[in-house]
């Protein structure tokens, strides 16, 4: 079962251009599914080539933080946590609000978007709800990444970086014959200091590896198959305790560790006919990881999580075009399909700390004293969690672009089907006794089992005009709608469990309480899709080596998925459907490059509020949604000076993004930041030597908060980081 995602025709994209024209005519196989050039998409877009990703030592998806406008990644926690959070819309768990392809491939699972980007040639990013083409998930906008490939003729190269805590980063590329072969590790000892061990606690050891085939036999027939494999293994969760106005440092005496591999296998077909073209995408993925986490985050024998899936999902596209580009009527219709199944094991295990603090003390408050005491003899108390999730789902799209000179017209819909199905099978187990009417131990065995499955039918319209007002100025308007998609909460069943359990202890010792532990059920596991609908308006300007690009947007979000936590001392936390909020923002990239010189400003500006929002005590309507920076900045600078036929490439870069609240009281906030880079490269013959620095200002900040147990907790900035490094062609 595999996903077909459209190869499409973007003359103006990839390096394969030229190479492929030989064989099939004005048409370059690409990650996007858009009929036309990219100039011509009347959507926000940033297109990075891989000079600018070197110059920035982007090698993961969070480093294009600020660099695409309105696009905030933050650095925390460890590589499945993901937070992406793109024009007013994010969240913290579950669903993205960015769909991520790589060489046409639709990744399915948010916890495989962080990885290291070793021969990527290209990051395309289309800002905006993408979902008529691109479906579910794509609530944002769409990031689509090229790498390398065997048509591109490029010489075999080895590169190598080493800097403080011992990071290094090492990677090769070659290509051989129709075969293009990609591999990089990395290695960091980590830079926070958990105190109660006197180690460090985000350590790194990451491989990955890609292969990809490409073969042209016939002249209107290009195939080609694709291999990545990642494996890596590596600390993290580097939270403080937040205290008194003071942010102390990492101190937690249980494993933090995330432990991850992931296969993708994808195969693309492109067939172009006398009068249709035909593509076909399709990919089987497998995630294999392991998460382990001191969910109290102290010093303190509280609880421990651990959550160990095995998901696989295959996917399928096939799409359909005219074949003569040069007609006003360019039409595409396209199906989808996926398939995933994902086997989660998720226990949570109180340990003795949180055996006296959230379950004994809870219970002994609802028990007079002259009665009896209720005493657990149990070290640790399991709480076994098993969940089988099965997510399918059908979409048919169509999208005509009408192309009439200087106007291009372009209207859209997708209808789209998903389901989804849970099983859950949790068990948790105790020896009590109560005193003094009890003399020994008694064991109880609590189980809770059963299914949710829920079934959602999406229609997506979109519908935008492009006008080339002369052939240097573009305008825009478009009006489009995105989701994203529903899904079952797995982190709350601890909670269930622990009130069930304290309910059926209170109860096998005669006990009847007027009012029992509350908590929610496995009914109030399922969340919804969330929408949004945006109304954007944009311009384009290239003369010469000066490029521009401004838009302004209106985002109604409707059936907002938040994170909220049950009420007290709770462990758990789940997605509800509880909000709507609106983006009011502005966005402008400037690039100016005249001969040695390069520069590149983005800039955006974003305003999002809850428009309402109760949840139950407070209501937070009017406020400015969490973890959301008003303004993301980039400023990049660089010069190549030529000396004899050596070059010396200087690059400076300013990024900031902020201000913003970190709840939606906005009690607590986090003030604009702003972090220094550069890098100096020289190159003579094969061979370049640089020294790269990131957050040179040595900038202090925090990149996450949130609560456990009634504590308030936040990741930092990473510290100042030096880095030299050679890149060598053979």
């Amino acid at each position: 079962m595999t996903t077909l995602v459209l190869i499409s025709v973007l003359a103006t994209v990839s390096p394969l251009c030229d190479t492929l024209s030989q064989y099939l005519p004005d048409i370059t196989v690409t990650a996007l599914k858009e009929s036309v050039a990219l100039e011509s998409i009347a959507s926000a877009v940033s297109d990075i080539s891989y000079p600018t990703l070197k110059s920035n030592g982007i090698y993961r998806p969070n480093s294009l933080s600020s660099i695409v406008p309105g696009l905030h990644i933050p650095d925390y926690g460890a590589s499945m946590t993901s937070t992406i959070y793109l024009r007013g819309m994010g969240s913290r768990m579950e669903n993205p609000v960015m769909g991520l392809y790589i060489d046409g491939i639709p990744i399915l699972d948010k916890n495989v978007y962080d990885f290291d980007w070793e021969g990527i040639n290209r990051a395309t990013m289309l800002r905006g709800p993408q979902g008529t083409l691109y479906g579910r998930n794509s609530m944002g906008g769409i990031l689509s990444l090229s790498t390398l490939s065997p048509t591109d003729g490029a010489r075999p190269v080895i590169s190598l970086e080493y800097g403080n805590a011992n990071t290094v980063r090492a990677g090769a590329s070659f290509i051989i014959g129709n075969n293009a072969l990609t591999t990089t590790y990395r290695h960091t000892d980590g830079f926070f200091i958990n105190t109660y061990k006197n180690a460090q606690c985000d350590p790194y050891d990451g491989l990955a590896l890609r292969w990809k085939w490409q073969n042209h036999s016939h002249e209107n027939t290009c195939i080609s198959n694709i291999l990545s494999v990642n494996v890596s293994e590596e600390g993290g969760f580097a939270y403080g305790l937040w205290q008194n106005d003071t942010l102390y440092p990492v101190s937690y005496n249980d494993e933090g560790s995330y432990r991850r591999l992931s296969v993708i296998e994808g195969f693309k077909l492109h067939y172009c006919g006398q009068t249709i073209k035909t593509d076909i995408v399709t990919s089987l993925q497998l995630l294999s990881d392991d998460m382990r986490m001191d969910q109290d985050y102290t010093d303190r024998s509280v609880f421990t999580l651990q959550q160990k899936q095995l998901s696989g999902a295959g996917t399928l596209e096939l799409t359909f075009r005219r074949a003569d580009d040069n007609v006003i009527w360019k039409p595409q219709t396209g199906l989808f399909s996926f398939y995933k199944r994902n086997s989660l094991y998720a226990p949570v295990v109180f340990k003795r700390d949180g055996i006296e603090t959230l379950i004994l003390n809870n219970a002994n408050s609802h028990i007079p004293a002259e009665i009896g005491q209720l005493t657990i003899s149990d070290v640790t108390m399991p709480v076994n969690s098993d969940f089988l999730i099965d997510t399918w789902n059908t979409a048919l799209f169509h999208e005509s672009v009408f192309d009439l000179g200087r106007w291009i017209i372009t209207a859209g819909l997708r209808l789209d089907y998903e389901g989804g199905n849970m099983d859950y099978d949790c068990m948790a187990r105790l020896h009590y006794r109560f005193e003094p009417v009890m003399t020994q131990d008694k064991e109880l065995d609590v189980p809770y089992l059963g299914a949710v499955s829920h079934h959602h039918l999406e229609l997506i319209p979109k519908l935008s005009a492009l006008f080339k007002a002369t052939d240097a100025v573009t305008l825009y308007t478009t009006v489009s709608k995105g989701y994203r998609s529903g899904g079952f909460n797995t982190q709350i069943f601890s909670d269930i469990l622990q009130n069930l359990t304290m309910n059926a202890v209170m109860q096998d010792i005669g006990v009847y309480l007027d009012k029992q532990f509350v908590s929610v059920s496995a009914d109030n596991t399922e969340y919804d899709p969330e929408y949004a609908w945006n109304l954007e308006l944009g311009t384009r300007l290239r003369k010469g080596t000066f490029s521009a690009g401004a838009s302004a947007y209106y985002m109604d979000v409707r059936n907002q998925q938040l994170t909220v936590f049950p009420p007290g001392m709770s462990t758990g936390r789940m997605m509800t459907n509880a909000g709507r909020s609106r983006s009011i923002g502005l966005e402008t990239e400037l690039c100016w490059n005249p001969e040695q010189f390069r520069s590149h400003i983005s800039w955006s500006w974003c305003d999002a509020r809850f428009v309402s929002y109760y949840d139950g005590n407070l209501d937070y309507s009017g406020n400015l949604l969490p973890y959301v920076p008003k303004h993301t900045l980039n400023l990049g600078a660089g010069y190549s000076l030529r000396i004899n036929n050596n070059t010396l490439d200087i690059d400076a870069s300013l990024n900031g993004a902020g201000p913003f609240n970190w709840d939606e009281t906005g009690s607590r906030q986090e003030p604009f930041r702003l972090k220094a880079g550069c890098r100096i490269a020289f190159v003579f013959g094969d061979w370049e030597i640089y020294v790269r620095g990131d957050n040179l200002t040595g900038t202090q900040g925090r990149t996450f908060y949130f609560k456990s147990v009634g504590n308030e907790f936040f990741a930092s900035c990473k510290p100042r980081m030096i880095m030299i490094g050679t890149n060598i062609n053979l």
